[in-house]
């Protein structure tokens, strides 16, 4: 699986959406998505490693392998966000990360 950035930032208080492209292992060509082929998105807190959201994406487009998160403004309103200290200039800390939970037809069961 791949997107087209390693980091992302959920703006918080407001709607983001993410496309993501499936791909299948060891090639670089998106995976055809079938109709039987699930997608579930868990945001995980650093932390403590507990699951602070679940979702299931969406399929976009079958044929490029290209599936969706959504996260509503109230959704990402309870988010928890960290910033760095003064000498650092305040940058955004992590607090999370995104597993993708994937079971497809033509590649098996896999986490992204």
């Amino acid at each position: 699986m791949s997107c087209n950035v390693a980091r992302f930032t959920i703006t918080k208080g407001l709607d983001n959406t993410f496309v993501f492209t499936i791909k299948a292992d060891g090639s670089t060509l998106p995976m055809e998505i079938v109709g039987s082929d699930t997608f579930q998105a868990k945001l995980v807190s650093l932390e403590n490693d507990s699951t602070v959201l679940t979702k299931s994406l969406v399929v976009t487009d079958a044929l490029s392998g290209k599936v969706s998160l959504t996260i509503t403004s109230e959704e990402s309103g309870a988010l928890v966000t960290e910033k760095g200290t003064k000498t650092d200039r305040y940058y955004l800390r992590p607090v999370y990360k995104l597993v993708i939970d994937c079971s497809t037809v033509n590649n098996g069961d896999f986490y992204s």
